[in-house]
Formats: C-alpha cells, structure tokens, sequence
C-alpha cells in the first residue's frame, strides 16, 4: 500500500483523531470545539464512547475539520473486555481511514486531574497510549496535547509548567499544545477561552502540510528501536500472520499488553466492527 498525500484541503475534511484515556474529556473536547453538545458526554469517569463517532465542524478558516472521537483507553495491564473492544475499535478506524484520505492531525487528550507519573519501569498508561496511537496506528502524524478538567486560567498554566519536563521524561513529544477546561458546568467566559484557544490551535495545525494515509508497520518496521524492542517478544503461533506477529510483538513491547492477552486482541483487530455516525456539517460564526 503507498502512502496518497494530500495538499489541498478542497481535496476533503482535515481529519483529526481524538484519543486519551476513559474519562480524559474527549467528548466534551468534541463539544466545545462545534461550540454545541453534539457529542453524549458521560456525567462521571464511566466510559461513554465505545465506537469511533464522526462529528463534522468548519471552522472561520474555511477549513472542514473532520472530527473522530475514539474509545477510551484503560491502563496497559487491564484484562477486561472493554480495553479490547476500544483497540480493536480504534485500528478499524486505522483502516477507514487509510481508504478514505488519511488522518492529518491527532489530539492526545490528557485529564489535568491527574500530574504525569514518571514510572521506574515504563511504559506507563500516559506512554501506552501515546506509543499505540503516534507510533503504531498513525506514524509520522503531527500530534498535539490538549489537557483538561482545569477550570481556571491559572490552574491551566499551572499544569503545564509542572508537567512539561515530565513529558520530556517519559518521551512523549507534539507539535503543540494548549490547557482547557470543556466541561458544560463550567464559567461561560473560561468556556469561551478555551474554545478560542483550541479553535487557533487547530487553524494553525490545518495551515502546515497535509499528511497522507500511513502503512500502519512500514514506518515502524525500519526503526532500529522497534527492532531492539521486539527482538525478545516473539509469536509463532501457526494461525498468526507475520503482519499479525510484528503488530502483537509491537503491542507487547511498546505498549506493555500482557502477552497472553495480544493475541487474543490481535485476532480482534483482524475484521473490527465499526459504526459511524456522521453529523450535519455546523459553521462557527
């Protein structure tokens, strides 16, 4: 498969990949950049996205933003049902969209509530993500952090001068970044603020190079520490690819998953169920 680059944004929406843990806010993020509850937003840390939904936004730039709010992830170690569904979930929305113009941008949306761990023995849930969606599923995509849950300007500025050392340590990089709070109850003027922080964000990301679709393990498969990383976790199992074995060892030991639960998953990720629900395109302004 070739990478198709794109280069003008008449060729199609500038699609952007919303990821981040259960509960980090990636629905409300979804609201407050249409500036309209479109997204269902779940009233506590339950998880209320299960399947990848398409929410269409155009902006005061002209630019059609294509939104993807994708499942909630959990902590690499965790075994239950629902961490496999949202993987699955996710690399599915990998293959709509290496058939349907590419992704162009993702969003990392990390919950302020919480400070960046630097752990002892990595990768930690932060750096699990981090690695699946930026280097797995969408390599050489620009990324950008948006944290939540600050409600207030100082506490905004706060987290990141706190936390941004931290992501350096755990080797977690963007092209951008900006602190919101996008949560329905908060002050409408932080509401607003956030909105227009995120909005200019997003505008200056759609005005760089548009990136094309990216073979989920071409990239990944000529990295020299993808290669050191994989050397001790092999899968010979006879009803495994060699596309399938590569992708669970890159699950393995990039992302920690337990072995014995890869490859379980690996055999979801072969045909995953997706459902999309495009909405009405809603002009800002």
């Amino acid at each position: 498969m070739s990478t198709r680059a794109r280069t003008h944004k008449s060729m199609g929406p500038y699609n952007i990949v919303i990821f981040g843990e259960t509960g980090s806010g990636k629905s409300s993020l979804v609201n407050l950049i249409v500036g309209s509850s479109v997204a269902e937003v779940s009233p506590d840390v339950a998880e209320c996205t299960t399947v990848s939904k398409d929410y269409i936004f155009s902006g005061q730039d002209d630019v059609q933003y294509n939104l993807w709010d994708t499942p909630g992830l959990k902590e690499p170690q965790s075994k239950t049902d629902d961490q496999a569904s949202a993987i699955a979930e996710s690399y599915g929305l990998v293959q709509h969209l290496n058939d349907h113009g590419g992704a162009d941008l993702l969003i990392y949306c990390i919950s302020g509530l919480k400070g960046v761990q630097v752990p002892s023995a990595p990768p930690s849930t932060l750096q699990s993500h981090y690695r699946l969606f930026h280097e797995i599923f969408f390599p050489g995509v620009p990324l950008i952090i948006v944290v939540t849950h600050l409600d207030s300007r100082q506490e905004r500025e706060k987290w990141w001068t706190r936390n941004e050392e931290r992501l350096k340590r755990v080797e977690i990089s963007s092209s951008g970044h900006t602190c919101v709070t996008a949560h329905s109850s908060s002050d409408s003027l932080e509401l607003e603020e956030s909105a227009n922080s995120l909005r200019m964000l997003l505008a200056q990301s759609s005005r760089k190079s548009r990136w094309g679709p990216s073979v989920v393990l071409e990239r990944f498969r000529r990295s020299k520490e993808a290669a050191r990383s994989l050397a001790s976790v092999t899968f010979s199992r006879w009803d495994m690819t060699v596309s399938e074995r590569i992708m669970a060892g890159m699950l393995t030991a990039r992302c920690g998953l337990e072995k014995d639960e890869v490859v379980a998953l690996v055999k979801r990720m072969r045909a995953p169920s997706r459902s999309v629900t495009p909405l009405p395109i809603i002009n800002d302004g």
